[in-house]
Parts: structure tokens; sequence; C-alpha cells
């Protein structure tokens, strides 16, 4: 295949990231936006000796399962793969890419279950990071694997609050005298906007590429008329790089956090916490995961700021939590503190080493009972840590993943030692309209 030749073919399956998978003379190609069963033509935009990727230029034969996407700026923001098909076909695509990783990636004989659906389609999202454009001086979202900016007016996935909040953003930088950063010249105060919606309340985080905001007074008074609990911080970035956030935060006006309750611990969280961002579905899925760690010796390798951890503990009869930054442990104890806590330990370390210390601590019958819970980032375990699990072999892993491939990946070492079987593996939709998914794995022990 050639860059811009034009090719008609049909849609047959999907790949990874929910776009349409076709075969040209033997040729594999990728088609973002089509539907299987639709035969189409297209435009060649990339081509290599492995696979080449087409635009869709006419749609000759449509599926039934196709709609009109509700949001204008779909196809055009990178931020949803699924607006142009029906919701319910939406999750069988994306239980079709859980089953393929667990399958082909993973060498697992197991037939995965259709996604949990969100009762939220749109408006479930609690948090939003937008890029604000040096050209129009607008925030808005990159293009698909760009860093082009798309102007917005809304996200449908957001909040409600969160048009109203681009709404006043776009007019504080109407009137503002800031310079905007622009990533070619790295040059510009202004460089995005991060902000949370919870419980009708709104925190902002206004990113820059210095020490202050000049006309912070400007920005107090626009927001402060149309949202009566707010909060506003400013954080200090000079990184020329692709994190949004640094750690240098700077508190300017109003409330600093969101007070929380859930199962049972108070917290609360910030900008700067990770929260998942589908609150229906993450109460389905940490209940799942309390359910089958009741009475348990529970050990959560990744444990963070010890938010999951602390919830463990009501419920199990003790919980370890090891995380490698201290800073976080910290806030695990103190966490731990506040909720008066007596049967958790958090301990600071790099899990492969400090696992296998807590491990030697456990008399028989705790090992007996021992179940371990993963929580790790979207790249997936240290093998290291794979590896300690498999030495002290606990009765149960549980592992939550939001990436198909490094979840399938990492069962396969965990599955090799054959002492272990699948109990259930179920994928759960907490990123409606995307190609992301989450799932939840657990393994025991033969009987």
């Amino acid at each position: 295949m050639n860059k811009n030749e034009n090719v008609k073919i049909k849609i047959n399956n999907y790949g990874c990231n929910a776009e349409g998978v076709a075969k040209f003379n033997g040729e594999t190609i990728f088609v973002p936006y089509s539907l299987v069963g639709e035969e189409i033509e297209a435009t060649i935009i990339k081509a290599n000796s492995k696979y080449s990727i087409g635009k869709i230029t006419k749609i000759c034969e449509q599926s039934n399962e196709r709609i009109v996407a509700p949001c204008p700026y779909f196809t055009k923001c990178g931020g949803c793969q699924l607006q142009h098909t029906k919701y319910e076909n939406g999750l069988k695509i994306k239980t079709e890419i859980v089953q393929n990783a667990i399958q082909n990636i993973g060498k697992i004989n197991y037939i995965v279950p259709q996604l949990i659906a969100s009762d939220n389609k749109y408006q479930y999202r609690n948090k939003i990071a937008m890029p604000i454009n040096p050209h129009t001086r607008r925030v808005g979202m990159y293009r698909l694997n760009s860093h082009k900016i798309v102007d917005i007016e809304n996200c449908l996935l957001q909040k409600t609050n969160i048009k109203i909040l681009i709404e006043t953003i776009n007019q504080y930088l109407s009137q503002s005298k800031n310079s905007i950063y622009d990533e070619e010249t790295r040059i510009g105060l202004l460089k995005s906007i991060v902000a949370r919606d919870i419980n009708n309340t709104v925190l902002l985080t206004v990113v820059i590429n210095g020490e202050s905001l000049n006309d912070a007074e400007l920005l107090i008074k626009l927001l402060s008329q149309k949202f009566n609990k707010l909060g506003i911080n400013i954080n200090i970035n000079k990184l020329n790089n692709n994190v949004i956030m640094t750690n240098n935060f700077k508190h300017i006006y109003g409330l600093n956090e969101i007070d929380m309750f859930d199962f049972g611990i108070r917290y609360t969280i910030n900008n700067a916490s990770f929260l998942q961002v589908n609150d229906e579905i993450k109460k389905l899925m940490y209940q799942k995961i309390f359910d089958e760690t009741k009475n348990d010796i529970v050990i959560n390798a990744y444990s963070g700021a010890g938010l999951l951890s602390a919830m463990l503990a009501k419920n199990a009869k003790k919980v370890y939590g090891i995380e490698i930054v201290e800073a976080a442990t910290k806030l695990a104890d103190d966490l731990k503190k506040q909720n008066n806590i007596h049967n958790l330990t958090n301990i600071t370390g790099d899990c492969s080493e400090k696992l296998p210390e807590l491990l030697n601590t456990l008399n028989g019958n705790e090992k007996q009972n021992l179940t371990i819970v993963l929580d790790p980032p979207r790249k997936g375990c240290d093998k290291k840590v794979l590896n300690s699990i498999l030495n002290c072999s606990p009765a149960k892993i549980i592992y939550m993943s939001c990436d198909p491939s490094t979840l399938a990946r990492d069962l396969n070492i965990l599955m090799q030692s054959d002492n272990y079987k699948v109990k259930y593996i179920q994928p759960y939709d907490m990123f409606p309209q995307t190609k992301h998914v989450e799932t939840l794995a657990v393994l025991e022990t033969k009987k």
C-alpha cells in the first residue's frame, strides 16, 4: 500500500483501538470510525510494511449499527472513538477487544462476558484537562494522535458545570492580557486548565509557565459569578514535555479540596488526586473487590495515597498497602488516622522488594487466606512484582486494569505456574463513547 492510495474495502473486525479492520490484497488496513460489515472507500493516510491506516471518504454500504454522533467535534477531537455507533454495539466492540487480548496475548481460554454498562452514557466524567490554543486564545482538546488543538464549546462526556466553565474561561481569555503558551516556540504563560466537577462543586487549576497569574482577580470575579462552590489554584509547570501538571500548586481562591464519603471512608480530593472519572462504575467495581476480600488478609500492591486500602480495611481482616512514593504513603497514613482504622499498615518501598519481606512475617494460616490486589498504571505490573507474587502463592489475586493488552500479558505470566485458574474476568464501561475499558480479573488457586 502507498500513502494517498484510494481503496474500496469491507470491514471484517475491530482493532485494539476500536477501529475497523479490513484486508486488501493480503494487507491489513485499520480505518477509524468504521464498523464491521460496512463497505467503504478510503484513502491511505499512513503506510508501512506491517499495516496501513485509512480514512473514510465514502460509506458505500452502511451498518445498521451506525448512528449520527451527537457531538459536533466527533472525529475532530481525539477524545471519543465510538459515538458513531449505538451504545449497545459499542459495548460489544469493547468486549471483543478484551476477549481478543485475553485469548491472543494472554493465551487464556476464557469467554469474556459483555461489558457492564454505565447508566450514564454521557455526562459521566468528573474531571477534564484542556489545553489553551495560542492562535485563538480559547480552550480545546487535542486532535487524535496530535498536539493540534480543536477549540470546543462543550464536551458531552463532562457534567453540566463544565460547559459553563468553558464559556467563562473563554471569556476570561478574551479579556486577559496574559500570553498563551506555544508548544513550538515554548514561549507564553497560560498552558492549560484542569477541572473537577463533583457534587456541584468546581475545582479549577490553571497551569502556567511562570510563577504567578497576573490578572487572577479577573478570573476570580468571572468564575465566582457563575459558581457558588468554587476553588481555584494555579500549577507552576515550566517543563517542555507532555506532563500536564507538576507538584507545585498555589491556592488562590475559595475551596482547595472537596469532601467525599464512600464505602465508610471520609476523604478529600483536589485536582492532584487520583479518582476514577466515572463514579457509578467505580462503585460497582470496588464493591466486587470488597466482596472478594471479606475477612481476608489483603496486600494492596500499588496502594498510592491509600484510598482503596482504607476501604478494603472496612471488610478485610488485615490490610497492607505498599507504595513506592513516600509522600503518597504519608497521605495514606493521614487517611488511616482520620478514619480511625486499626487494621491497616502502609509500607513505603518497591513492591518487588517489600512484598517478599512482608510475606516472611506472615504465618501459614495468614498466607492461606491471603489476597493480593493489583491496580497498576496503564503499563501494567513490573515483572519483578509478578514473580514475587508467584513465589508466595497467595490464595487469590485481584487485578484491576485500564489496558486489556497489559492485563492479558500479566495474567499470562501469573498463570504460567499452573497454580491458578480464572475465577472471572469482567470488563466495565468506565469510559463510555471511548475505546478505553476497565477490567477486573480474579485468579484463585486450583483446589
